[in-house]
């Protein structure tokens, strides 16, 4: 392990404190802590720092070290790992991962994405990560020369819970990291130096050695002004998502958004909304090309229509808004209803509630049979009109196209007596059912 010159330790004796008042004021007794262990010094030190402070907490401390298979001394940084673990009393857990070269992610990401796979699978409350004020800046440059907006530009967050669990939780996040090397010498620390780190073909190590450390070197306050620059854009991206709760509330209705009430608002608000709904749906980012192709779509295509942007699709129908999956709802198989509540058919939920009207379904558990559509199917939905087919019945009740055949056909000895919610007034009887459809995962 090379030894640096030693550096202005300014600080170092005050950050056991600083990490041990961020853990207390994010955890709670008796959580789990794992910590992703590379060996690197910036892990060394998170892991060493919080042995000291966790039990004082009540915190259980374990440890993850990912094994990539990418270097050829990445068995000998496991084993190194183990021993450092074993050594400080924690216990230490080699996730061997495969490294997908050919997802077009490029290799930095590829790794980054399994590594982080990986370690959320472990589970517990919180994954503990070793980011400092450096990484910070590192990210909001790297972000910025890719385009981000207000959230991207926001960077990293000391603590975010948005996907847990397990949590993220980065206690040194505005830490330098010459206060980590402070600690680590003054230890009499040992860690592992990856010599990829200095690989300035991979993006992220370029802007680290070629833009932000010769920065640092002319401006020496200019890693703190781009880490302070993320705080600011992490409020600023706060504001946006409370403006997007304000307008969810607005257009929000039964079965979506309103149309209407969507397109009062300008082109700005309606990104947002869209923006921040599809986050909170899980589903991935869409890019700056994909959202403004959807917003064109919503203020001029003429409904019905449904537009695919990667895994999610924007649907609009009868003057409603809504996401739902990508992939078009399937039907189910040829299925005898024996009296339970609810079933699933296919991509949607049949529920049957026993009701006592005029309009119930008549029929007992067994006699029911639920199948696909085959075409020329025809329903007397009441006595004052003669029988329709299934597609104009569709129309009229406001079913989008893309769905009707995901609903399905009710027979009785034989004989079509519904189809979706839609009864066939020769089946009513005064006691009987009433069925409910729950369509395919859609939201707004």
């Amino acid at each position: 392990m090379p030894e640096p010159s030693a550096p202005d330790a300014t600080g170092a004796e005050l950050l056991e404190q600083r990490l041990r008042d961020t853990l207390a004021g994010a955890t709670r007794p008796g959580q789990i802590l794992t910590v992703a262990f590379s060996g690197g010094l910036d892990s060394t030190v998170l892991l060493h720092l919080l042995t000291r402070a966790a039990p004082a907490l009540g915190l259980r401390l374990r440890a993850a070290h990912v094994h990539h298979g990418l270097q050829a001394q990445a068995d000998a940084w496991a084993a190194h790992c183990a021993k450092a673990c074993g050594t400080l009393g924690v216990p230490c857990e080699i996730l061997h991962v495969s490294v997908d070269r050919s997802s077009g992610l490029g290799l930095e990401a590829a790794a980054r994405s399994a590594r982080h796979a990986a370690l959320r699978a472990l589970g517990g409350d919180w994954l503990v990560l070793a980011h400092h004020r450096g990484d910070q800046a590192e990210t909001l440059l790297h972000r910025l020369t890719r385009g981000a907006g207000v959230h991207g530009a926001a960077a990293m967050r000391g603590v975010d819970a948005r996907r847990g669990p397990p949590a993220l939780l980065r206690p040194l996040l505005d830490e330098p990291r010459a206060a980590l090397l402070a600690w680590a010498q003054q230890n009499r620390l040992q860690w592992i130096e990856d010599p990829s780190n200095q690989d300035t073909h991979f993006r992220r190590n370029f802007l680290r050695h070629e833009v932000l450390a010769p920065l640092t070197a002319r401006l020496p306050q200019a890693e703190a002004g781009l880490a302070r620059a993320a705080s600011h854009f992490h409020e600023a991206a706060g504001l946006l998502d409370a403006l997007a709760a304000i307008d969810h509330a607005a257009v929000e209705c039964s079965r979506g958004a309103s149309l209407a009430a969507l397109l009062a608002l300008n082109d700005a608000r309606l990104k947002n909304l869209l923006r921040a709904r599809i986050a909170v749906l899980g589903h991935a980012a869409p890019d700056a090309r994909q959202l403004a192709e959807a917003l064109r779509q919503l203020r001029t295509v003429q409904q019905p229509w449904r537009a695919i942007f990667g895994q999610w699709a924007l649907c609009a129908d009868a003057g409603l808004v809504w996401f739902e999956a990508a992939e078009v709802p399937l039907p189910g198989v040829a299925t005898i209803w024996q009296g339970e509540p609810a079933l699933h058919w296919g991509d949607v939920m049949v529920c049957f509630e026993p009701a006592s009207a005029p309009d119930a379904l008549a029929f007992r558990p067994g006699e029911l049979e639920l199948v696909a559509r085959s075409g020329g199917e025809r329903i007397r939905p009441d006595a004052a009109r003669p029988a329709r087919d299934i597609k104009t019945l569709a129309r009229d009740s406001a079913i989008p196209p893309w769905w009707r055949a995901a609903m399905p056909v009710f027979k009785q000895a034989g004989r079509v007596i519904g189809w979706g919610e839609i009864g066939d007034v020769s089946a009513h009887g005064s006691d009987g059912w009433r069925i409910r459809i729950a369509p395919p995962n859609a939201k707004f």
